[in-house]
């Protein structure tokens, strides 16, 4: 054989044989090692532990100290910032409503078919025909001798009796 082939191959086997006795080393410190590796501290070479003060000095370099500390692994790390978060948004504005005081007064009808209701808002009196706008969004729907109806926001109905007085909340802008 050429002789720098076998040096290759010595060089080789004796980094191999290096590696699995360092790996057995290792092995044979694990609690939890394989069936036939020898642990170390179990042999009749064995040295006696010495006693630590107090029962609580002894856990803290014992075995299992490990375990307790990789326990908090879904803690935030002291290196978490909220820096760079963006401010959360500012929450919707408060709607501001205003209450006002309807009174129903009466209505007439012309000969042409013409309508008017008197209404009173808080202290002011109108005058309007049907469809028209009382205060905010409140619209005449229908009028008649005994009440007034009046459509809020195109859905909500309110019924004012004659002479008979609500009060409505209307939104502010």
């Amino acid at each position: 054989m050429i002789p720098a082939v076998q040096r290759t191959l010595g060089v080789v086997s004796l980094a191999l044989t290096a590696g699995l006795l360092a790996g057995l080393g290792v092995l044979r410190d694990l609690e939890d090692a394989p069936r036939g590796v020898p642990v170390a501290g179990t042999g009749a070479a064995a040295v006696a532990e010495v006693p630590l003060p107090g029962a609580v000095f002894g856990d803290r370099f014992g075995s299992n100290a490990w375990r307790r500390v990789m326990g908090g692994t879904n803690l935030t790390s002291a290196f978490v910032t909220t820096y760079f978060r963006p401010p959360p948004p500012p929450p919707p504005p408060v709607r501001k409503t205003q209450k006002f005081r309807l009174t129903y007064q009466g209505y007439f009808e012309t000969a042409d078919g013409v309508q008017r209701a008197y209404v009173q808002v808080d202290d002011r009196l109108q005058i309007l025909p049907p469809g028209a706008r009382v205060v905010g969004d409140v619209v005449i729907d229908t009028m008649g001798p005994l009440e007034l109806r009046l459509r809020q926001a195109g859905t909500q109905t309110v019924v004012v009796p004659f002479r008979g007085t609500r009060e409505v909340e209307v939104p502010v802008e």
